[in-house]
């Protein structure tokens, strides 16, 4: 089978790294294999090479089940690249910025439908961190058998694949930068999308909360009648070995100064279900919109949040010297 037939998203990267070489930046950063398939990860990038300069990334599908994330992701690169034609403000913006981004970080779970990777193992709860927080069994991350959900792998081993890949491929892309915001785009809880902050592992606060709540309040002023309830992670549960915290955790001995906010966002696909209660029997249904016009209203409502993002990193000073945590 081809890949546009097995894996359509990453056919769909594949084409728009061949469409827009030379504005679009890939790399190759692994390959998954499981003895069938073998399918590649790409990192992407966009802007200026300058190591300090602003930094915004964007991640999807870490877990495989959730492709809608990675259709978020690439429906607002496309936007942006096709803008980024006729706009010619752009240019100079991303001379002085640079986007990044890991479409689909699991691409064999994508493949074969499962939430896990090809090993089985929970990408998300993987990371060497364990937590201290408000634990749920299972669900938080658990060593018992890769034949439950939620599993983390054997204790002591290397982390798989594709989150060494993605800790590599930010190393490289951010950690010399002062001022960076990432964003990874998950499926699967509550009736709301959801706008996660950091920690999952820890009870204490987050370092950074103060600039969080000044990023709430730019986009409550930005966007009034905006769709997102921002919030910390850990009210609704934490889990071990959280990828983003590990990153951040690492990033910040080498920065402890600088100002980076690793975000969640957490598209409320129980609404779907509940709209369409058939897809409770599809473990796709429980976490994409099945319906073409939820589909299409899903694909559009979160350009603005991550053209907001965008800028939020390039225009960091002015907007946390400005505002306050009301």
């Amino acid at each position: 089978m081809k890949t546009k037939e097995i894996l359509p998203e990453l056919f769909e990267v594949e084409r728009l790294i061949h469409e827009y070489q030379g504005i679009l930046h890939s790399e190759k950063l692994g390959e998954v294999s499981n003895g069938k398939f073998s399918f590649p990860i790409y990192g992407l990038s966009l802007g200026s090479t300058d190591p300090k300069a602003p930094v915004f990334g964007l991640f999807g599908g870490v877990h495989g089940l959730e492709r809608i994330g990675t259709h978020v992701l690439l429906s607002f690169l496309k936007t942006l690249l096709f803008r980024m034609e006729w706009e010619k403000d752009w240019e100079a913006f991303f001379s002085k910025c640079r986007l990044i981004t890991i479409p689909i970080i699991n691409p064999m779970g994508m493949a074969l439908m499962k939430r896990s990777n090809g090993n089985n193992i929970d990408l998300m709860r993987n990371s060497p961190l364990e937590s201290s927080g408000k634990l749920i069994p299972l669900l938080s991350g658990h060593r018992l058998s890769s034949l439950l959900p939620w599993y983390r792998g054997k204790a002591g081993d290397a982390p798989e694949k594709e989150i060494q890949a993605v800790y590599d491929f930010c190393q490289k892309n951010f950690f010399q930068s002062q001022k960076i915001i990432t964003l990874d785009i998950h499926s699967g809880f509550g009736f709301k999308d959801r706008l996660w902050y950091p920690w999952s592992s820890y009870t204490t606060p987050f370092p950074l909360e103060p600039q969080v709540l000044k990023l709430k309040n730019l986009l409550d002023k930005t966007y009034p009648y905006h769709i997102y309830q921002v919030e910390h992670q850990s009210i609704n549960y934490s889990n071990h070995g959280d990828l983003w915290d590990w990153i951040y955790m690492d990033y910040l001995k080498s920065s402890p100064e600088a100002h980076y906010l690793p975000l969640t966002l957490e598209l409320g696909s129980w609404m779907w279900v509940k709209k369409n209660l058939w897809q409770v029997f599809s473990w796709e249904g429980m976490f994409n919109p099945v319906k073409r016009h939820r589909y299409a209203r899903t694909m559009r409502r979160h350009n603005h949040l991550l053209e907001f993002l965008l800028k939020a990193t390039y225009y960091h000073d002015s907007w946390s010297r400005i505002l306050t945590n009301d």
